[in-house]
């Protein structure tokens, strides 16, 4: 049998959010199935393939050129969510008055 991720190990393996995931799953991008028509699960060679088709490795990043295929990693994506939830910040004199 085959090894298996379940969305939270994977996750975690990524070091990226659990919606990242399912956001991957929910696109196609990762394929997946279902155990008992809930539990998602994702094919250890199906996380191989996505791995070499979209994260570059410390061997290769520098010494080729890009084939044209995405090269984002989970250390990207989440730099862009957090610049993309930075709080707004408050503006001058919303504090109290008459102290």
């Amino acid at each position: 049998m085959n090894a298996v991720y379940d969305v939270p190990t994977l996750a975690e393996r990524w070091a990226c959010s659990i919606g990242t995931i399912r956001s991957l799953v929910a696109s196609g991008e990762l394929p997946s199935f279902k155990l008992g028509g809930k539990l998602v699960r994702i094919r250890a060679d199906d996380v191989e393939k996505y791995e070499c088709r979209n994260i570059a490795s410390n061997d290769t990043a520098g010494s080729s050129p890009s084939s044209g295929t995405k090269t984002d990693d989970a250390g990207a994506i989440r730099s862009e969510r957090r610049i993309a939830q930075r709080p707004k910040q408050r503006r001058a004199g919303s504090g109290l008055v008459g102290r």
